[in-house]
């Protein structure tokens, strides 16, 4: 009993130290796998996942490319630092911030979609998306940051069935392969890597119920 209780505590050590090497590994390298950069190619529309505004300007690129004609903006949570709004200073929706950046870049107001109201996580745009588009389009280039791109084509996957799905990450901005080196890029791994965990063992953070399939 004895002999069979330390082998089994050795077993578990040894797959402890491999999974911690495992996990060790993906994060090292998470500068190359979290990246997917498809070469542009026509589409039937261009999706902006909410986040940094830069997405838009890339995403005006594309439009102006001719590469699809119409344009996917979502309506994200609103979560304004009230302090400074309470002080009069600008505090605008991200949606709002898109608009006009794509407005600046020359894309007309009618070749611009808005869907959904206060969205939460990818998951959450990615509902509301196939809402918003029903059986049609069926290739959609989707611009999000450069580090965004392996997990929400892996929620866009598995929500939008039966579509393309062309990765075109905004070389507006930075994230470094070595993210170690540089701030910015390393607070996004960070912050990506966990949401991929959660997204694997958790379930989306949600301001509105699920929508049905």
């Amino acid at each position: 009993m004895k002999r069979f209780l330390g082998r089994f505590l050795q077993a578990v050590g040894a797959l402890t130290l491999l999974g911690l090497a495992l996990g060790a590994g993906l994060v090292l390298t998470a500068g190359w796998w979290l990246r997917m950069d498809d070469a542009p190619k026509k589409a039937d529309a261009i999706v902006i996942l909410a986040g940094d505004a830069r997405r838009a300007i890339f995403a005006a690129d594309l439009y102006k490319q001719g590469l699809a004609p119409v344009i996917y903006v979502s309506r994200p949570l609103h979560e304004p630092p009230q302090a400074l709004c309470d002080q009069g200073f600008d505090c605008p929706r991200q949606e709002d911030q898109m608009l006009r950046v794509l407005a600046a870049k020359g894309v007309p107001l009618d070749a611009i979609r808005v869907y959904g109201r206060d969205l939460m996580s990818t998951v959450e745009e990615a509902e509301q998306l196939k809402l918003a588009l029903g059986p049609e389009p069926k290739t959609l280039l989707v611009v999000t940051s450069p580090y965004h791109c392996r997990r929400a084509k892996l929620i866009l996957s598995g929500i939008l069935r039966g579509r393309e799905f062309i990765m075109s990450p905004t070389p507006y901005e930075r994230f470094d392969r070595l993210w170690w080196k540089h701030q910015g890029s390393s607070g996004a791994v960070v912050s990506e890597v966990a949401k991929f965990v959660f997204h694997f063992l958790g379930t989306p953070f949600r301001s509105h119920p699920a929508a049905a399939n």
